[in-house]
């Protein structure tokens, strides 16, 4: 059969690999007896190439290929012994949409990425082009947790809400709700783009890769830390009273005594 000539190439015409009279190394696959039919294959007299590629190349490794094709769900990468590797299009990048991301790419481009998994029963090879850089996410929740205070710039504001760049890879969500004590209906009245403002992160979603902003829940806790401080203060106040006035009775006393 057709797809038993060669590895890569499923559908190629048979005559594109050999001709009449040509002489062929070929393996039995099949004997039917009843329909008198032997099937034969030319392509198991080959080495794998899926099985070369796994044996030469671990999850992990860096590999470079020009871009094949572009299609509506990745990029296929050329590699070795004519096997092709695919970039999903949510392997991209970490920050971009792969639908955006992908436009970056055209056929024939060189380009590296990392081998994610390599499945040689059903002939696949997945590869990442974003893991060949840290990801920005992981890395700034990662010292970013809930609970913190953060500085950001408003990127984008609308009715509901603004997104606040946190730094160069990262953005933040604040809600409409989440930027006063006071009642905001409409963020555009507080907030405009490029404004810096200093919130608390209230939540982090991995999954999502989402952070939601709050700057009610900081000025919260300002007021909480001022009202500590004060109450503190008032406490050593309070305390050096109390220690002057008992110094001062025990002199009284002693003069007392001593009269």
């Amino acid at each position: 059969h057709v797809s038993e000539m060669d590895w890569t190439n499923k559908n190629v015409a048979p005559s594109k690999l050999v001709a009449l009279g040509d002489e062929v190394e070929v393996m039995v696959l099949e004997i039917d007896e009843d329909k008198r039919r032997i099937s034969l294959g030319m392509k198991q007299c080959k080495a794998n190439p899926w099985e070369e590629f796994s044996g030469t190349v671990q999850r992990g490794d860096k590999v470079k290929g020009p871009v094949k094709s572009i299609t509506d769900f990745g990029v296929f990468i050329g590699l070795s012994a004519g096997i092709d590797g695919l970039v999903h299009l949510s392997d991209l990048s970490w920050n971009e949409p792969g639908e955006a991301a992908v436009r970056n790419y055209k056929k024939g481009q060189e380009v590296e990425a990392i081998v994610l998994a390599v499945d040689v029963e059903r002939e696949r090879i997945s590869l990442g082009i974003k893991q060949l850089d840290s990801d920005p996410f992981t890395a700034y929740t990662s010292v970013n947790d809930r609970g913190m205070t953060v500085a950001g710039k408003v990127k984008t504001v609308d009715a509901r809400g603004a997104e606040i760049q946190l730094n160069e890879d990262v953005t933040g969500y604040l809600r409409a709700s989440e930027i006063s004590r006071d009642r905001v209906e409409d963020a555009r009245n507080v907030l405009k783009e490029g404004d810096e403002v200093s919130s608390i992160i209230i939540n982090v979603d991995r999954k999502t890769r989402s952070i939601q902003l709050s700057i009610k829940a900081k000025d919260n806790v300002d007021q909480q830390e001022a009202m500590s401080r004060l109450s503190q203060s008032n406490e050593r106040e309070t305390a050096g009273t109390t220690s002057l006035g008992a110094l001062l009775r025990a002199k009284l006393d002693n003069k007392g005594d001593g009269n």
